[in-house]
């Protein structure tokens, strides 16, 4: 991650000291020979296209992030609800399951898939619990696996989330738009100017490195975590050490 924004702020002021350099040395970039009106509508123009996409695409990464946090923390309740309501015999089964999810259920979340080892993990919960003689605990101990099935698979369709595509190449054209305006305005090619909008790329750069690595819920610098399920281990403990 640290090397990634390292890379995407030099990316973002070599990109700026570039478009600098081939559009900063002509006699209208040197003379400033514009409109200013016209250069001032340019410019706000540009900055603001590059804010509302950017606005746009971390409003909703974030929202799903939100979304895909909470959904976890519901199937985390709905798996403590089970447990209580289990049997001696079906617990360890909870329990492998869980464990399951934590490690390679999240690890293929991050692919936009879930693993097969934890559906069967489930699957075998809900045989086990089905082969039970029929009574009033089997029925509750179904009821609860069904409301655990339900938010598995919400989790697991917040892994496939995506914004609109398209907003993704807008974004690059806004911010590679907003360091183009510098050279045109009439900024030249020398050593102050150039730190100046080179330092101006590098926040573009960074600005876009992270909206691009907040897209998936499941990875990227800022992701879902299962903190729930590592806290319904630590619950499991505590209610089997009261039985």
């Amino acid at each position: 991650m640290s090397l990634g924004i390292v890379l995407a702020v030099l990316l973002g002021s070599a990109v700026a000291v570039g478009i600098l350099a081939a559009f900063g040395r002509t006699h209208r970039s040197r003379e400033g020979s514009f409109s200013s009106g016209a250069l001032g509508f340019l410019g706000s123009a540009s900055l603001s296209s590059f804010m509302l996409v950017t606005g746009f695409l971390i409003a909703g990464s974030w929202s799903n992030l939100n979304t895909a946090r909470g959904h976890t923390w519901d199937e985390a309740r709905s798996l403590n609800a089970a447990y209580t309501d289990a049997d001696a015999s079906t617990r360890p089964l909870l329990r492998s399951y869980v464990s399951e999810v934590i490690g390679p259920d999240f690890e293929a979340m991050t692919h936009g898939t879930a693993s097969p080892t934890a559906w069967a993990g489930l699957d075998a919960v809900r045989a086990h619990v089905a082969a039970m003689p029929d009574s009033p605990q089997r029925t509750t101990m179904l009821s609860d696996l069904d409301d655990v099935y339900t938010k598995r698979q919400i989790r697991l369709a917040d892994a496939s989330v995506s914004l609109p595509a398209p907003l993704y190449p807008a974004l690059i054209g806004t911010g590679v738009l907003v360091l183009l305006y510098a050279p045109i305005a009439g900024l030249t090619f020398q050593r102050r100017e150039a730190i100046a909008l080179g330092l101006v790329g590098a926040v573009v750069g960074f600005g876009i490195y992270l909206v691009l690595h907040m897209t998936h819920p499941y990875s990227g610098p800022m992701h879902v975590t299962p903190v729930a399920y590592q806290q319904s281990l630590e619950r499991f403990t505590q209610l089997s050490q009261q039985s």
